[in-house]
């Protein structure tokens, strides 16, 4: 019975008895729908009439041709009035993009669905906005803002720490940390998401730093080692966080034998004279500190000379020394015995064997 009237047996399409006639008129509506364009897809229209009405279906007031016109078409009308779409047409002039409506007649009248917009899910590659890395100490705020690709729907955004997904409230894109922790720190990446699929920026890097974040060293004195004329010199640094150190000598190459924080130079020769420079760098800043060193090679009498000068530490264009300057001179009397290193800064000697001569370590300085 429909609204106090007449009873009427009802109809979908395609029935064939009735009892009473009356025209049709639409029972389920279809709805806007975005789909995915390799992926099937279905606007519902159910409708009820008697006789039983010919449903057509309508894209932007054009008539939408289907299987029954063209055994070709992708699209299908289902024994219930609905459209199916095998897979979404693209091409231009051909997509199967648009406003549709369902049309339901009978000879007693026509009844029209409500407008049901169709669209193809789409997601560009490029990202309006890369989140960009961060250098910040602890306590400050952290902001990491992305603006996702162009993309229907409207794509939603995620971020990534590290490779996991974050659970944290983003707000229009951004996410924000209050007071950064070390533990903030890592690889970032902005996540994209619609029914198209899914894009990810590329990772920003996030370093929160404590306070003391200056690169600071010093160089120790010269060490001999008699066995393999071996000289080495020790760099000692400290910074937050952990400063990269590498060692170059002024005017010309470094000899084999340098490891990380010392450098060792073995069998020692003129060539080796020089100024030799350690240089501690992390992201916030530099510093460097020299030592020369003087081989002089004469019959039985092998003699060294040593100094380091104050080293510079830089750091949002801010300088201060960073290394005490100190003095190494070794002497070997002009007989066998044994010579004696007096460093000042460390105010103690040490006795080392003086080496024996060889070839490759005499002539001129």
């Amino acid at each position: 019975q429909l609204f106090g009237g007449p009873t009427y047996q009802l109809f979908g399409s395609g029935c064939g008895s009735h009892s009473e006639e009356f025209p049709p008129y639409i029972i389920d509506h279809p709805t806007d729908l975005v789909v995915r364009w390799d992926q099937p897809a279905t606007l519902n229209c159910r409708v009820a009439g008697s006789p039983a009405p010919t449903i057509e279906w309508y894209r932007n007031g054009e008539y939408v041709e289907t299987s029954k016109d063209n055994v070709y078409s992708q699209r299908t009308l289902l024994p219930d009035g609905s459209l199916f779409f095998l897979r979404l047409n693209q091409r231009k002039g051909q997509s199967d993009e648009g406003v549709y409506t369902c049309v339901a007649t009978n000879h007693l009248g026509t009844a029209s669905s409500k407008n049901a917009s169709l669209y193809i899910a789409a997601l560009r590659e490029d990202f309006r906005l890369q989140p960009s890395n961060l250098l910040v100490t602890v306590g400050e705020q952290v902001l990491l803002e992305c603006a996702p690709p162009r993309g229907h729907p409207e794509p939603t955004i995620s971020w990534k720490k590290d490779g996991v997904p974050i659970s944290q409230k983003v707000s229009s894109g951004k996410l924000l940390m209050v007071h950064a922790q070390r533990s903030d720190a890592g690889l970032y990446v902005c996540v994209a998401s619609n029914q198209a699929g899914q894009r990810e920026s590329k990772a920003a890097l996030v370093s929160v730093l404590g306070e003391e974040t200056v690169p600071s060293l010093g160089l120790a004195h010269w060490a001999w080692r008699s066995v393999d004329s071996q000289a080495a010199l020790g760099c000692g640094v400290e910074g937050d966080p952990l400063p990269k150190v590498w060692w170059h000598k002024e005017h010309g190459e470094l000899p084999w034998g340098r490891y990380e924080n010392t450098l060792r130079i073995h069998y020692v020769t003129t060539f080796d004279s020089g100024r030799y420079i350690c240089t501690a760098q992390n992201q916030v800043g530099t510093a460097s500190a020299k030592a020369s060193l003087t081989v002089q090679g004469k019959q039985l009498h092998t003699a060294f000379t040593a100094s380091s000068m104050p080293g510079l530490g830089h750091a949002h264009g801010q300088q201060r020394d960073l290394s005490a300057q100190h003095t190494l001179l070794p002497a070997c009397p002009g007989n066998w015995g044994r010579r004696k290193a007096v460093t000042c800064d460390w105010a103690h000697v040490t006795s080392l064997p003086c080496p024996p001569t060889s070839p490759i370590s005499s002539g001129p300085l």
